[in-house]
């Protein structure tokens, strides 16, 4: 068929330019990565899995970014950043180029690591979906990383623990639904699964922008000033984990060296509670520092 001969053609077109250039930049000496996205927003997750799964559509109904979008594989030859709203935070979104052949292509699993996560993506419709998502799976573990929705094991201290959950596109009906369903018994261990619609996507979004910012591994504090209400328009973003004494460090290195402790609403049993430094923090806290 004429018009697929000449997508064909275009994309081979494609692929060989995308090539020289990056002989060319390899002679200069390599001085440019296009893989090194600058971070931006409270955190950056990367979109990614095999060609045409729906990464570039997905990408521009979350953020305001326009990755170039066509029904046949390869139109995104280098990452492509958007920024997703989600509540009072931004979140930077990487629409990456396709996973395929038998390794990361350059400085891809470099990217990965640097990441705060990952949605790995594929077509709930593609006849070869178990097999997608284990090639995909191969691949970050060639290249030293393991994926996974709760942290993993690693086989070695080189090794990576990269953030992820599998989201299937295209789930129009029942038959698709099924094949979610399949994924999650398959891998209830180590991965949330989702399905959605790219086409209806309304009913899908806010679930996923929530597993977005669940692999992000931040939280978001405010501070609240004694004796008056507090800011919440401008939240601070810890990473999980972070303690009073990291706040008062985010707030002013003094304020740190002078912490008592602090009064927290939120995670503590009754609001106002009075906590030590070493309090461990939960998303949404309100924090109201002592110090001397």
């Amino acid at each position: 068929h004429k018009g697929t001969e000449k997508l064909q053609a275009e994309i081979k077109q494609k692929i060989a330019k995308l090539r020289k250039s990056q002989a060319q930049e390899k002679k200069k000496g390599g001085t440019h990565d296009p893989f090194l996205i600058e971070k931006s927003g409270a955190a950056q997750i990367i979109i990614c899995g095999p060609p045409n799964s729906g990464k570039s559509t997905l990408v521009s109904l979350l953020t305001n970014a326009r990755p170039e979008i066509a029904e046949y594989p390869f139109t995104t030859f280098s990452p492509t950043p958007g920024m997703m709203d989600y509540e009072d935070i931004q979140i930077q979104l990487v629409d990456f180029p396709p996973f395929s052949g038998e390794e990361l292509e350059g400085n891809m699993a470099n990217a990965l690591r640097r990441s705060n996560g990952a949605v790995l993506l594929f077509d709930a419709q593609a006849e070869n979906l178990l097999e997608d998502v284990e090639h995909t799976l191969k691949l970050l573990e060639k290249g030293k990383i393991l994926a996974g929705t709760r942290p993993l094991p690693l086989p070695s201290p080189s090794w990576h623990y990269l953030p992820a959950f599998l989201l299937l596109t295209r789930v129009e009906d029942p038959k698709e639904m099924e094949k979610v369903a399949i994924l999650r018994e398959l891998y209830e261990n180590r991965f949330e699964v989702l399905g959605a619609s790219l086409k209806e996507f309304g009913p899908h979004e806010q679930s996923v922008k929530e597993a977005i910012f669940r692999i992000s591994g931040i939280i978001r504090v405010y501070s609240k000033p004694p004796g008056k209400p507090p800011d919440l328009s401008r939240p601070f973003v810890l990473g999980q984990g972070s303690t009073v004494r990291d706040l008062a460090e985010a707030i002013h290195k003094d304020l740190a060296k002078r912490l008592r402790g602090a009064r927290v609403w939120g995670s503590t049993k009754f609001g106002g509670q009075l906590v030590p430094p070493d309090y461990v923090l939960q998303d949404k806290d309100v924090v109201e520092i002592r110090a001397s």
